[in-house]
């Protein structure tokens, strides 16, 4: 009986894992329109620092004008004018 519960616990946190994964249609359609994850390894490690359910903002001016001059796409990281950071 002991190896059944195992078994089923098992089940259960391997399917709870496999659909948390999951990205939405919108989000698969706007990752096929691109030809790698990022749009440079900047990007990345800004993508990176803002993973999570709530992460605090930590943007630069850097970050905003490379943004726009490498075309960064995904979920926009919102903060107002006076919340950005020199550098």
């Amino acid at each position: 009986m002991r190896f059944r519960s195992s078994l089923v616990v098992l089940i259960l946190g391997v399917a709870a894992a496999s659909v948390a994964g999951c990205a939405t249609s919108d989000q698969w359609s706007e990752w096929r329109q691109h030809s790698s994850q990022f749009a440079s390894g900047r990007h990345m490690g800004f993508s990176l620092r803002h993973q999570g359910a709530n992460p605090r903002p930590h943007v630069t001016e850097g970050d905003v004008e490379r943004a726009r001059f490498e075309s960064w796409w995904g979920d926009p990281v919102v903060v107002s004018p006076d919340q950005l950071f020199a550098g």
